[in-house]
């Protein structure tokens, strides 16, 4: 199933600028190996990453600087600190391996579930939407699948639609109510006819490992941020009884530090509070990076799969006025799903951010739309832009 294009004229016809370069034109089985290299070596890659962010965070740092202290003050111990060191840092490191290699192949086995679970989507019961369901299917047929994708409601207003699934045969579409009440029947059968595209070219695979892979950085990410929103309010409370309580100076951090009967022992826990502190600001530090890299590979890696995935879907539909009438649908409407968070972007139909850049790349892909389509697609664009 090819994607190539047809003349740049049909963008000059409909008064557009220059898009991207044209795609290359690839075999459908080529596009279906790239994409399983693609998950192989991205997962790979995840794994190795993660480890070691997470035991430079929890292993190398507090270890290094514990070390520097103590062997300042104990020199002819440095020799056998720093050997003892770098192999508990082997082994930190093997031990984190093998815990996100477990943790990767849970999520990924399960990854259906969670990202349905993630967005509180519902499997939809046999002929509750007897018209969707026969549109699914038409384009399951079309696509060669053995068997129709499974469906999914997802309870929004906003429109939008996504495929996922580490196989075809546990492939699911699914829909928004606010895709099901205000899309008409023709652009729902372009929409499901570009997300079957998808599923057939494998495109979905990799999207699929990216959603369900982000959900451990996701949970560690926002735990960080409800443990920070706490200390912000136990601040403004006065925290009367905790270590922030001025109002009894015989108890807490204040009743230690004003108290020197052992002024040892309270250093020492006031020096293992910091501690504690850096290694989980650290580690917080390393899940930011870690969510914010795969954010951007994966939105690298997926930088033309919604153009190509577009053109095949024509291939499926052969009809373009809706399958140009939802693009432009898609561009105007709102399409954010929970937080908008982009690391989901790549299983929906359109991405979920809704920002300045989300909507020019769905510009970009109505064009390159229409260079594909030629006249018909130009004519289509200059008479249906809103």
């Amino acid at each position: 199933m090819g994607d190539g294009g047809a003349g740049s004229g049909a963008a000059g016809a409909a008064g557009a600028r220059p898009v991207s370069p044209r795609l290359k034109q690839q075999p459908l089985w080529v596009r279906v190996d790239e994409n399983r290299v693609k998950l192989a070596v991205f997962v790979v890659l995840f794994i190795a990453g993660s480890a070691v962010l997470l035991t430079a965070a929890l292993v190398g740092v507090p270890g290094a600087l514990f070390g520097l202290f103590y062997t300042s003050d104990v020199p002819s111990e440095a020799e056998w600190y720093w050997s003892s060191f770098r192999t508990v840092f082997a082994v930190g490191f093997g031990v984190l391996l093998a815990l996100g290699s477990l943790a990767a192949a849970i999520q990924l086995s399960n990854a259906e579930d969670w990202v349905r679970n993630r967005f509180k989507g519902t499997a939809a019961e046999p002929g509750a939407y007897p018209a969707l369901e026969r549109v699914v299917s038409d384009m399951a047929i079309a696509g060669g699948l053995p068997e129709p994708p499974g469906l999914v409601v997802l309870d929004t207003p906003t429109v939008n639609a996504y495929a996922l699934g580490t196989a075809r045969s546990r492939a699911v579409v699914g829909v928004t109510r606010g895709f099901l009440e205000g899309v008409p029947p023709e652009e729902q059968r372009a929409v499901v006819a570009t997300l079957v595209a998808r599923i057939v070219s494998g495109d979905i695979l990799f999207a699929t490992a990216l959603a369900a892979l982000m959900g451990p950085l996701k949970l560690i990410r926002g735990s960080g941020r409800a443990a920070l929103s706490g200390a912000g309010g136990c601040a403004e409370t006065g925290c009367g009884d905790g270590c922030s309580g001025l109002g009894d100076a015989g108890d807490g951090c204040t009743g230690c530090l004003l108290d020197d009967s052992d002024p040892g022992g309270c250093l020492g826990a006031i020096g293992t509070f910091l501690i504690i502190v850096v290694i989980a600001a650290i580690t917080y530090a390393a899940v930011v990076t870690a969510a914010w890299i795969v954010t951007f590979w994966g939105r690298l890696l997926h930088r033309t799969s919604y153009e190509k995935a577009d053109a095949e879907g024509m291939l499926l539909l052969r009809d373009p006025a809706p399958m140009l009438a939802a693009l432009a649908r898609a561009i105007e409407a709102d399409t954010t799903i929970s937080d908008g968070d982009p690391s989901y972007d790549g299983i929906f139909y359109t991405q979920t951010s809704g920002t300045p850049a989300i909507e020019k790349i769905e510009r970009r892909r109505l064009l390159r739309l229409a260079e594909v389509l030629g006249a018909d697609g130009a004519v289509a664009v200059t008479g249906g832009e809103r």
